[in-house]
């Protein structure tokens, strides 16, 4: 069977994590499948990507007009973002046909009368992935909630009728679902994660985000809690490593100010490869999502905690993870509110941790290794996915 993965991205967003995603779900596919392909935007062109394994071959790629290009100049961004998704369209149709499609895998977007019309070919199995359900909590201003309402509803509600299976991320653990729904958390390629350099003693402490910023992951909160730390006069120093942009960036850079914190706190930008690597190592204590609560979310299964537990550094949560069970050492869960950090309970967390459990990197790496690989998050998936073969073989 041939298996088609279609994403609406740029190939180089700054969402580095949903496109390793993306990937991995591709990897886990190619083991089962005899053919599996990632279709995905580039700014001027569409591409079709092979995947075997580890190995993405370019197969073919689709240009666009002009006025299809992205634009990220042009001051008329959504008549410019509507034309290249149009474009985009266009070239999946003749892609489904040239490569004889089985399954189409798709990760949700904007649900216009084109996308509508080929998710309702009964040819087709249909996978439809919603990144978060439900999505609606997650939105919080008017404009965005008059979109939302104008512009997804609806047409998401259909793509899911016409889907025969739907994955999704669950926000809260009582979820209740149509039978077509398939839930799973979030995975990771593990071997392509470096992990942590043993941690050393020295005089001071390091807490380290990496996200593109958004309002959710609650960052405010832990300057508020090192202004408090550093209210009371303390012995050891502790600093905060802010990797990323995101539209909160901006916020925190004047939170961090208004705080007289500048000397605690460095606001990296985007950094990748040995760049990030080598802030990770001097960092001590890893964030996770601070805010879900914000988005009426009590349950998470971000990429980025997972790449901590692969990487080997301990994290902060504010929210129940299903693949970390409670009796997991390595988190220190801070309260489903928007109170700042307490800063020193989690020093003296880690300075526990340290000295009972002084290999937790190593422990931390083979909990990541046996239970945290996308080949084990997609096998749900793909068990459905033969269920559904088998369906529409018998019909």
């Amino acid at each position: 069977m041939t298996l088609l993965y279609v994403v609406f991205m740029r190939e180089n967003s700054r969402a580095k994590g949903v496109l390793q995603k993306v990937i991995g779900q591709c990897n886990a596919f190619s083991k089962i499948f005899s053919n599996v392909y990632l279709y995905i935007s580039r700014d001027n062109e569409a591409v079709l990507y092979s995947i075997a394994g580890e190995t993405m071959k370019e197969v073919e790629t689709f240009k666009y007009s002009k006025c299809s290009s992205f634009n990220p100049k042009t001051k008329m961004k959504h008549l410019n973002g509507y034309f290249w998704y149009q474009a985009f369209l266009n070239y999946l149709k003749k892609v489904i046909s040239s490569y004889q499609i089985d399954i189409l895998y798709h990760r949700n977007s904007l649900p216009v009368n084109k996308l509508i019309r080929i998710m309702g070919d009964k040819k087709l199995i249909k996978i439809l992935e919603l990144p978060t359900y439900p999505y609606g909590n997650e939105i919080k201003g008017l404009s965005e909630k008059i979109q939302y309402a104008v512009f997804w509803k609806n047409g998401q509600q259909k793509m899911i009728d016409l889907a025969n299976i739907v994955v999704t991320i669950p926000g809260a653990k009582d979820l209740k679902v149509d039978k077509k729904f398939v839930l799973i958390s979030n995975g990771i390629q593990v071997e392509n994660i470096k992990m942590k350099n043993s941690h050393t003693k020295k005089d001071s402490f390091t807490l380290l985000s990496v996200a593109n910023v958004a309002f959710w992951h609650g960052y405010d909160r832990v300057l508020r809690g090192l202004y408090n730390y550093y209210s009371s006069s303390p012995k050891t120093k502790v600093y905060y490593n802010c990797v990323g942009d995101g539209p909160e960036l901006n916020n925190l850079r004047k939170l961090a100010k208004e705080l007289e914190l500048e000397e605690y706190v460095t606001f990296y930008g985007t950094k990748v490869g040995n760049e990030l690597d080598e802030i990770i190592n001097t960092s001590d204590v890893a964030i996770g999502s601070l805010g879900f609560h914000r988005s009426g979310l009590k349950m998470g299964s971000t990429l980025k905690v997972r790449e901590y537990c692969a990487r080997g550094i301990p994290f902060i949560i504010a929210y129940d993870d299903p693949d970390f069970p409670e009796s997991f050492p390595f988190i220190f869960k801070v309260p489903q509110d928007d109170s700042p950090v307490d800063i020193s309970k989690i020093i003296r967390w880690y300075e526990e941790l340290s000295t009972k459990q002084p290999d937790f990197s190593m422990q931390m790496r083979k909990y990541a290794e046996h239970n945290l690989s996308w080949d084990a998050k997609m096998r749900p998936v793909i068990d459905r996915i033969k269920e559904q073969n088998l369906k529409n073989f018998t019909m």
